[in-house]
């Protein structure tokens, strides 16, 4: 199942208010937090790597995207899903170190049949109560007319 096409800008704010609503839900509580971690919009999916680039957990929607099941994705590495591994591992690196900023990005996603999906998403970093970073949290969604001067 495909969300429908969406403009670049409307799939940005879609994500931009999914990653608030999570951030929110934080403030209020695990239990709060759990519940929109695990009820995404329409069409939208969201993962947490740790420092190793291990995908913690994943929610049922970006499962339905990709045609997943839990147990395929958690405990892998993030790049094992990603079209162009090598790009993605870099960047993860620049991310979780701080280096590069967090912006909305595209990337093609190997569907569990083989198919690649264009994907565009967007990372927030998890920090531990001392503020340091130890993962990110990527909230996506499919995106078929994104273009190269997003990226």
């Amino acid at each position: 199942m495909t969300a429908p096409d969406k403009s670049y800008e409307a799939a940005v704010a879609s994500l931009v208010a999914y990653q608030d609503r999570l951030n929110e839900a934080a403030r209020a509580g695990r239990a709060a937090y759990e519940r929109a971690f695990e009820s995404p919009p329409p069409g939208l999916g969201a993962h947490e790597i740790d420092l190793d680039k291990t995908i913690l957990r994943v929610n049922k929607g970006e499962l339905r995207i990709l045609g997943y099941r839990e147990a395929d994705v958690v405990g892998h590495v993030a790049s094992d899903f990603v079209v162009m591994p090598d790009v993605s591992r870099r960047a993860m690196d620049k991310k979780l170190s701080g280096v590069q900023q967090l912006k909305p990005f595209v990337r093609a996603f190997k569907r569990v049949d083989g198919s690649a999906m264009t994907m565009l998403l967007l990372d927030r970093h998890i920090l531990d109560v001392g503020g340091k970073v130890v993962g990110i949290r990527t909230v996506l969604t499919p995106l078929e007319t994104a273009s190269s001067d997003h990226a």
